[in-house]
């Protein structure tokens, strides 16, 4: 249950060793955990456990207590504050899964895809126990979820993107987001963007993109094992934006969240 009261659905995949790392997944806009459930698995099977939430109006997320009752949630009638507390949702089961038994709350990083990778950097702003981050397919904006705002309260923890060539308005948003990482002074490896070729986007690039979801896995799996004295290791593909580009103009069409 949320600080405001809904009731919040997902699916825990356990580990069976002790002060296990840990990853929470954050799905696209009108999915819910199934986009997760090719990839899920895998993590569970090297001994990261897993947490793939449902966001309020999605999935099972669609009861909240009121004090007239239950109201259903339905995403195609949200709101601006509706999608912005989502946050309340990560929160919720950030805390869940760090207190679940065998789990080490040192070591939970989180992955978000399309307008989830939004929610993902906006609440790791803010909460400094965050691990890692990977970002398949962020935007400047999707739904009035900013980044750019965001992207520098991260600090200088382990960050990866992952992004289409084709996604034209992710990869804009892509660069944009690492510049000012790097402008700010907190970029920890020379390389924290990976692209792929085609247009696909979000999660659907880990089952699309041959040998992707083994990457990021790798990366993950290595920043959440790491002592914090170590360094972190690059992704192995990458692409360098040497200037600042502009802002990436909003987008709110159904293909970018």
């Amino acid at each position: 249950m949320t600080r405001d009261d809904l009731e919040l659905a997902g699916v825990y995949y356990p580990v069976a060793t002790n002060s296990a790392a840990a990853v929470l997944l954050i799905h696209s806009y009108g999915k819910n955990h199934e986009e997760w459930g090719p990839v899920a698995p895998l993590f569970q099977e090297n001994g990261i456990a897993v947490l793939a939430i449902d966001l309020r109006g999605h999935g099972n997320s669609t009861r909240r207590l009121t004090a007239d009752g239950v109201k259903t949630l339905d995403y195609h009638n949200f709101s601006q504050q509706d999608f912005t507390d989502m946050l309340l949702d990560i929160n919720q089961a950030y805390d869940w899964l760090s207190t679940q038994p065998g789990i080490d709350a040192k070591r939970i990083a989180v992955v978000g895809s399309s307008i989830g990778a939004n929610l993902a950097l906006r609440y790791a702003a803010f909460n400094d126990e965050v691990a890692g981050l990977i970002l398949l397919s962020p935007g400047i904006f999707y739904r009035n979820l900013r980044t750019d705002d965001a992207i520098t309260h991260f600090g200088r923890r382990p960050l990866c993107i992952v992004v289409s060539q084709d996604d034209e308005y992710a990869l804009e948003s892509s660069k944009y987001l690492i510049d000012l990482r790097r402008r700010a002074g907190q970029a920890v490896v020379s390389n924290e963007l990976v692209t792929c070729s085609g247009n696909l986007h979000g999660a659907a690039m880990l089952t699309g993109v041959k040998n992707l979801s083994g990457v990021v896995f790798g990366w993950l799996e290595h920043i959440l094992s790491l002592p914090p004295s170590q360094p972190v290791p690059d992704p192995i593909s990458s692409v360098t934006a040497t200037n600042l580009p502009p802002s990436p103009k909003r987008v709110e069409s159904d293909k970018h969240r």
